[in-house]
C-alpha cells in the first residue's frame, strides 16, 4: 500500500510509548516540505547546528508520545530498502512493515533506479578467486575477513532470491544485453589486480522478455513490494531522528511529514537505515572530500540526512572521505537551470575536441581508459581520480565537425530526476540558443568570451591540431584515432566540472547489517544498508553497489526477524549450442535493438569459418569505440567462438554484439 502520508493518517491507531533517553538527532536539511530550523520535542533533542564533521552528544529528553507503531521502519526507497522490506515480509508476512521516502512517488527510487543496472554475479564455483579481487579493490582501506566472507556469499548465492521474487510480478533477472544469464559476461574494470580472472555474470532485472530496462531492478523490486500485503509506503515523509531508549538501543524515529509536521514512530524490532548518500550536499562534500566545485549527479534526495544522526548516535563512521561514482567522479555539464549535472559524453572518437585547465593548456588524456574504470586512470602506479577539481576552471573546446556529430552528453547517465526530464538536443543547437554553450567564429573570441587569454587558448588549440595532424600526442598520448584539427568554424566552448552520483560514507556494520560503536559492539535496534556506509573504500568494480544494497537488505531483516528466507528459484543459465562450422556460405545480416538505437550486423561465413564482421547500419547508435571494434572483431575471427569476452568499457555493446552472434549461429 502506498500513500502520501499526512499527520492525520499517521494518528489512526496511534498508540503510546515511553522512551527514556533520546539521541540527539539532527533535522533534515533538505526534506521535502520541512523547515530547516532546530527544534527540540518530546520525542527527541534535535542537536544544534554543526558543521558536518562534528559530533555531537546525545542529550536526555522526556518521555515520548509516539503516533504510530510498526514491527520494523525502513527510512529511503531504493534498492536497499525494497530488498529489506520484502525478505522480512517473506520471513513474517503478518509483520508490519513502514517504509518512509523522502522524494514524492514519482521521484523514489534513489540511486538504484539511476544507475547503470549491474547487479555482480560471482560464479560459486570460484569465489576464492573473486574475494581475492574485491581485497584489492579495496585496498589500501581493507575491509574485514568476515564482512568481506559475507559480500562474497551473499552475492554468489542471492541471484536464486532475486529471481523469484520479480518473476511474481512479471520479471526476471538476467545479463546485461539480454538472454540468461551466462559466465563470462562480466567485464573486470581493473584487469591488472589480484583476482581480476574471476568467472561472473553482468545480471540485469528487467520486463520478462525484453533485452533492457533503465531502472529494471528498482521497478521489479517497487512492483514485489507493492503485491505484499503489511509493507506501508510512506512518500513526501523526511526522517529526522531517531529515538533511544535508557539503554541505548533505538526503539523508533521521528519524521516530518509533508506539511513539516513531526511524527513519532515507534519500531519493535529497530529501524534500518537506507537512505543513501551525500552526493547532493555540497557542504558535506566540500568538508570530507576537500572539493570546492563539486556538483552532484546522482538522485536530489541523497543529502546526508543519516550521518550527523549516525554520529549522534554513537556511531564508528567509515569511507567518509572516499568519493565514487563507483570509484571516482564523473565529468559533467553544469548549466546555470539546473542544481545537477548532465554528464558528459565519455565516447567522442573520430570527432574534435579537447579540454583546457584554468591556464588554458591541455592537461590530460580526453579520451583514454578511464571511462572503463568509471573515472580512474593509472598514474605512479595506482588508480587515481581525474585530476578535473584541481584544474578548474574546465572548458571543453571543440568545432563545428564535434557540434554536428551528436549530443555532447551521455543522455542515458543524465538522470531524467536530476535534470527534471530535460532532454539534451541531438545537435546540441537547442543548448547553444539558451547560452550554455559558447560560440564564437574564432578561437580568439571564443577565449575572450570564457575569460581567457586570446593568445594562450590559441596556442593551445594550434598545438593539438598539429598534433593531430601528425597522428601523435607527444604531450598525453592520446590515441590519434580520436584527434581530428579544430578546423572547422563556427567554435565552441562548455564548461566540465567533476560530478558525483555516489558516495559511500557512513557508519560501519557488521554482517548482520548492525550499525557498529567505536568499540566494535552494535547499537541495538539500529540497521544500516546499501549506499549508505558502503564497504567500497576504494576502487568500484561495476555491479557490486546494487548487488550489496540487496545483500545488506536482506541482512538487515534476517536479523530484526531472526530468520532467514526460504525463497528459492533455479537460475536459468546459458546453455544453448552454437554451430559455426556447420553454416552454409553467404553473410548473415542480425538487427541489433541496442540501448541507444538499432545497429545492424553482418557476419560473413565461408568454409566453416567466421571470415568477415562488419557493422552495416546505425553505427552511431554504439558507444564502442573504433579500436574497441576491431578488438571484439578479433576475438571472435581469430578464435572462431561466439563465447567471447566482452570489451572493458563497452560492456553493453559488447553483449549485444553476443547476443546476435548467438542468434545467427545458433543450432
Amino acid at each position: 500500500m502506498s500513500k502520501q502520508i499526512s499527520r492525520r493518517s499517521f494518528l489512526k491507531g496511534s498508540v503510546a510509548g515511553v522512551a527514556g533517553l533520546a539521541s540527539a538527532g539532527i533535522l533534515n536539511a533538505c526534506a521535502s516540505g520541512t523547515d530547516n530550523s532546530p527544534a527540540t520535542t518530546a520525542a527527541t533533542t534535535a542537536a544544534p547546528e554543526t558543521t558536518a564533521a562534528q559530533n555531537p552528544p546525545a542529550q536526555e529528553t522526556p518521555a515520548v508520545t509516539y503516533d504510530k507503531e510498526v514491527d520494523f521502519l525502513v527510512v529511503g526507497y531504493g534498492l536497499a530498502g525494497e530488498a529489506a522490506a520484502l525478505e522480512a515480509n517473506d520471513i513474517d508476512p503478518n509483520a508490519k512493515i513502514c517504509i518512509l521516502e523522502k522524494m514524492s512517488e514519482a521521484n523514489a527510487g534513489g540511486n538504484s533506479i539511476a544507475s547503470g543496472q549491474t547487479l555482480i554475479v560471482p560464479a560459486p564455483d570460484d569465489l576464492d578467486t573473486f574475494r581475492r579481487y574485491l581485497v584489492a579493490c579495496s585496498s589500501p582501506n581493507p575491509i574485514k575477513d568476515e564482512y568481506m566472507d559475507f559480500l562474497v556469499n551473499e552475492f554468489a548465492g542471492q541471484a536464486g532470491w532475486i529471481q523469484a521474487t520479480v518473476a511474481a510480478v512479471d520479471y526476471e533477472l538476467g545479463y546485461v544485453g539480454g538472454g540468461p544469464l551466462s559466465w563470462g559476461s562480466l567485464v573486470t574494470e581493473f584487469p591488472d589486480l589480484d583476482g581480476a580472472s574471476f568467472k561472473g555474470c553482468s545480471g540485469h532485472v528487467r520486463k520478462t522478455g525484453t533485452t533492457f530496462e533503465y531502472g529494471g531492478v528498482w521497478r521489479g523490486f517497487d512492483l514485489a513490494v507493492r503485491a505484499r500485503e503489511n509493507i506501508e509506503l510512506c512518500f513526501n515523509t523526511a526522517f529526522k531522528s531517531l529515538i533511544q531508549d535508557e539503554t541505548g538501543a533505538v526503539t523508533g524515529a521521528v519524521a516530518a511529514d509533508e506539511s513539516g509536521s513531526e511524527i513519532r514512530i515507534k519500531a519493535e524490532k529497530g529501524v534500518l537505515l537506507a537512505c543513501g548518500g551525500f552526493e547532493n550536499n555540497l557542504e558535506m562534500q566540500r568538508d570530507f572530500h576537500g572539493m570546492d566545485m563539486v556538483y552532484t549527479g546522482g538522485t536530489p534526495g541523497n543529502t546526508g540526512d543519516a550521518i550527523q544522526v549516525l554520529m549522534a548516535a554513537g556511531a564508528k563512521m567509515w569511507h567518509m572521505n572516499n568519493q565514487t561514482q563507483s570509484g571516482g567522479f564523473w565529468l559533467g555539464i553544469k548549466v546555470p537551470d539546473y542544481e545537477a549535472v548532465f554528464m558528459r559524453n565519455f565516447s567522442m572518437a573520430g570527432t574534435s575536441w579537447l579540454e583546457v585547465a584554468a591556464d588554458s593548456q591541455r592537461f590530460y588524456n580526453e579520451s583514454g581508459a578511464y571511462h572503463r574504470q568509471h573515472m580512474k586512470y593509472k598514474e605512479y602506479g595506482h588508480y587515481v581520480d581525474l585530476p578535473h577539481d584541481r584544474a578548474l576552471p574546465v572548458h571543453m573546446i571543440f568545432d563545428e565537425k564535434t557540434r554536428t556529430a551528436g549530443a555532447i552528453v551521455t543522455k542515458w547517465l543524465s538522470w531524467p530526476i536530476t535534470t527534471e526530464g530535460y532532454v539534451w538536443s541531438d545537435d546540441n543547437s537547442a543548448e547553444i540558443e539558451k547560452g550554455w554553450i559558447i560560440k564564437a567564429d574564432t578561437i580568439e573570441e571564443l577565449a575572450e568570451k570564457l575569460g581567457r587569454d586570446p593568445e594562450t587558448l590559441k596556442a593551445a588549440v594550434d598545438r593539438f591540431n598539429q598534433m593531430a595532424a601528425s597522428h601523435s600526442d607527444s604531450d598525453f598520448d592520446r590515441n590519434p584515432e580520436t584527434m581530428t584539427p579544430l578546423d572547422t568554424a563556427p567554435f565552441y566552448a562548455v564548461g566540465i566540472t567533476p560530478a558525483l552520483v555516489a558516495t559511500t560514507g557512513g557508519a560501519e556494520r557488521n554482517t548482520k547489517a548492525q550499525v557498529l560503536k567505536w568499540d566494535g559492539t552494535p547499537i541495538p535496534g539500529l540497521y544500516e544498508a546499501g549506499e549508505l556506509g558502503s564497504y567500497v573504500s576504494n576502487l568500484y568494480q561495476n555491479g557490486v553497489f546494487l548487488a550489496e544494497a540487496i545483500a545488506t537488505g536482506r541482512a538487515a531483516a534476517d536479523t530484526a526477524f531472526n530468520g532467514r528466507s526460504q525463497v528459492t528459484a533455479e537460475l536459468l543459465m546459458q546453455t544453448e549450442e552454437y554451430d559455426i562450422e556447420g553454416k552454409p556460405d553467404g553473410s548473415y545480416e542480425q538487427l541489433i535493438k541496442g540501448n541507444h538505437g538499432e545497429y545492424t550486423l553482418k557476419v560473413d561465413v565461408a568454409g566453416g569459418q567466421i571470415t568477415g564482421m562488419e557493422i552495416t547500419s546505425g553505427r552511431d547508435n554504439m558507444f564502442m569505440e573504433e579500436a574497441q571494434l576491431d578488438t571484439f572483431f578479433s576475438e571472435v575471427i581469430d578464435n572462431q567462438t561466439v563465447e567471447v569476452d566482452a570489451i572493458s568499457g563497452a560492456t553493453l555493446d559488447s553483449n549485444n554484439l553476443i547476443d546476435a552472434l548467438k542468434s545467427i549461429f545458433k543450432k
